[in-house]
């Protein structure tokens, strides 16, 4: 009889924690979250927040690791900061923000910017259109292993399209930088590792003082459209050279997100006004059940 009780306490508890997966929670005005902030507060681990398509006057601070934060269509899922801070602020680690139009940062602090990480580490920025803040991307202050990968960075003020401040090991391809003030500005930045983007008509297109990062992987480098010599491109800072610059621009690529689901990865709209999910409950619920039924046949069948 103490077996069938404890067994039924088990069955009793996964009923009603389940086994917990990752959940979606859904943005958008006929969604069950109205704002990104209000998704992200209550969001964990291995979570989506799926944004639909609209405008969103944010300004998004995320404090919680391993969090997806995806838009439905980087043209038409806009994030604006209204000049009042980073558009998202990222003070955690293994965080994504993919499939946004971010915009219109500035007005707070130095470190300003699209997209700001704050001591944040191993996190991934990819296929945003992020525009018109101080810095697009400002990587600061011992944020390393980030990858910025499949933006279109453009148009960004003082601090250029990615600001690296005393951050290491971050690995930066696959961008088209255009028509910033600088397009990549590296400030006692170290082993960061900036190849195959294209840097177009920047200003400066590119600041080094530190001397230490790679501007090509070994092979190949950068497209520079003001580039017409040969023997590498040199990066202002006076240390730093692009060994292998390339003749000519190349196509950026979509990046495909790690553990989103086909559907998540083209980006359509999830079910209107769902929660946080666990998809994992059908599933131990029936596990737990066959083990019972086990258990109670076998005690009946020793009686």
């Amino acid at each position: 009889m103490v077996y069938e009780k404890i067994l039924l306490s088990i069955f009793l508890i996964l009923q009603i924690t389940g086994f917990a997966g990752a959940a979606t929670l859904n943005v958008g005005p006929e969604q069950t979250y109205k704002t990104i902030q209000s998704a992200v507060d209550v969001a964990g681990p291995g979570d989506v927040v799926s944004v639909s398509e609209g405008t969103y006057l944010e300004n998004v601070v995320v404090k919680g690791n391993g969090i997806m934060i995806i838009g439905n269509n980087k043209e038409k899922t806009i994030v604006d900061g209204k000049k009042t801070g980073s558009v998202f602020r990222i003070t955690a680690n293994n965080i994504v923000i993919s499939g946004f139009t971010i915009q219109d940062s500035g007005g707070s602090g130095k470190e300003d910017g699209g997209v700001s990480i704050y001591t944040g580490n191993n996190n991934l920025i990819a296929n945003n259109i992020i525009t018109n803040d101080p810095a697009g991307i400002a990587i600061y202050q011992s944020s390393n292993n980030n990858e910025v990968s499949g933006n279109i960075i453009m148009s960004n003020g003082r601090n250029g399209g990615i600001f690296i401040f005393s951050s290491n090991d971050n690995k930066i391809f696959n961008n088209d930088i255009k028509e910033n003030v600088f397009g990549v500005y590296g400030d006692s930045a170290r082993s960061n590792r900036i190849y195959a983007n294209n840097f177009i008509n920047n200003k400066d297109q590119a600041f080094d003082n530190s001397g230490m990062n790679s501007w090509d992987d070994g092979k190949s480098g950068n497209y520079w459209s003001d580039y017409k010599g040969s023997g590498g491109f040199a990066v202002l800072g006076g240390k730093s050279k692009d060994n292998f610059p390339l003749s000519a621009s190349i196509s950026i690529k979509n990046v495909e997100i790690p553990g989103l689901s086909a559907k998540q990865q083209t980006q359509e709209p999830t079910q209107t006004g769902t929660g946080k999910s666990t998809p994992g409950l059908s599933f131990g619920t029936v596990m737990i059940s066959l083990i019972l039924i086990y258990y109670y046949n076998r005690r009946h069948h020793d009686n």
